[in-house]
C-alpha cells in the first residue's frame, strides 16, 4: 500500500539546456508539444506531452536562475535528462504527515500556476508542491504534485500524437544497487517488487490513472537495450535513465522515427531511441510491452 496521499506517477521533468531544441526533437519523435508556458514565480518555461492516461511528461527550460529553480540549474550544469518525477496527489499539503512519518522529510508546500492560452482568452493553470528530501530518494527528486485545474493542462485537442502514444508504460532507473532503490519506490508507489535477476521492478497494485511500473536495473542489463547509451558515461549512478512509451499502432511509430532520422535500434516489437536524440532520456515505443524486452 502506498503512503497515504500518493495515487501514482503523474509526470517526468525532463531538464533541458535548450527548450527550443527539445521541443523540436520530441515533436520529431512524433510527440504534441503543446504551447510553452511560464512559471512566473519559479523563473521557469515548459512544454508538456500530455497522454489520455493522466500522466505527462514535462520538457524544463531555465528562464532565470533563482533559488527555486536551483535543482534544475545543478542538474543542466552536469547533463540534461530526467531530473526529477511527480507523483500525483488530491491533497499535497494533506501528504506532508504520511511521508515525515514513513521517514521522508519534505519541505513547506508550494503554490504556483503558469498561465494557459485558451481560445476565449488566458487562465491560470494552478499547481501545489511538495518537494521530497532528495537525500531520502536516490536516482533523483520527486515532489508531489497536485493540480487545481485539471482541465486546463489535459486538453483534449493535445492528446494525439503522431507516433500513436497513448502513454507512460514503465519508469527506467539505473542503478549498482537494484534493491535499495527498488525498495524505496515500493514504499512510496505502494508496489510489490518483482525480481529479475539484477534487475527489480515496482509493480503498482493500485486501480486508476498513473499506475506505473519503475523498471531497475543495473547499467549491464540496460546495455542491451540502449547499447553504449552516453548517459552511461555521463550520469552518477543512481539515475532516472528514460521511460517506456505504451503506443497504438507499432507501424506508425516506426514510420515516424524513420522520418525522424534519429537512430532508432528495433527488436522484439520494441524501438528504442537513445538519450542523446531525447534530451538525456532514453525512450522505448512498444505496443504489448514486456519487460524482458528491455532486460533478457
Amino acid at each position: 500500500m502506498s503512503i497515504d496521499g500518493i495515487t501514482g506517477l503523474d509526470h517526468l521533468v525532463i531538464a533541458t539546456r535548450d527548450l527550443n531544441a527539445a521541443r523540436d526533437a520530441y515533436a520529431r519523435l512524433g510527440f504534441t508539444v503543446t504551447p510553452r508556458g511560464h512559471h512566473t514565480q519559479l523563473k521557469s518555461a515548459n512544454h508538456t506531452i500530455l497522454f489520455p492516461t493522466g500522466t505527462y511528461l514535462e520538457l524544463l527550460g531555465i528562464e532565470e536562475q533563482r533559488p527555486a529553480n536551483a535543482h534544475y540549474s545543478a542538474f543542466l550544469r552536469q547533463r540534461e535528462g530526467i531530473a526529477a518525477i511527480a507523483l500525483k496527489t488530491p491533497d499535497a499539503r494533506a501528504a506532508v504527515e504520511p511521508l515525515t512519518a514513513a521517514g521522508f522529510p519534505v519541505s513547506e508546500p508550494v503554490d504556483f500556476g503558469r498561465p494557459v492560452e485558451l481560445p476565449g482568452g488566458s487562465r491560470d493553470a494552478t499547481f501545489t508542491i511538495t518537494q521530497i528530501d532528495p537525500a531520502s530518494t536516490p536516482a533523483g527528486r520527486v515532489f508531489l504534485c497536485q493540480h487545481h485545474t485539471p482541465d486546463l493542462v489535459w486538453r483534449p485537442d493535445q492528446l494525439e500524437h503522431a507516433n500513436s502514444a497513448t502513454g507512460l508504460e514503465a519508469l527506467v532507473i539505473a542503478t549498482a544497487d537494484p534493491d535499495a532503490v527498488a525498495a524505496t519506490y515500493a514504499t512510496l508507489l505502494g508496489g510489490t517488487v518483482t525480481d529479475r535477476g539484477s534487475a527489480r521492478v515496482v509493480e503498482p497494485v493500485g486501480p486508476g490513472d498513473g499506475q506505473v511500473p519503475v523498471l531497475i536495473a543495473t547499467p549491464d542489463r540496460l546495455h542491451w537495450a540502449w547499447t553504449a547509451d552516453p548517459a552511461f558515461a555521463t550520469a552518477t549512478l543512481p539515475f532516472f535513465a528514460g521511460f517506456v512509451v505504451r503506443v497504438a499502432d507499432p507501424v506508425k511509430t516506426q514510420q515516424v522515427l524513420q522520418k525522424s532520422k534519429f537512430p532508432t535500434v528495433v527488436g522484439e516489437g520494441v524501438m528504442r531511441v537513445g538519450s542523446g536524440s531525447a534530451c538525456g532520456a532514453m525512450i522505448a515505443f512498444a505496443q504489448d510491452f514486456d519487460l524482458n524486452s528491455l532486460i533478457p
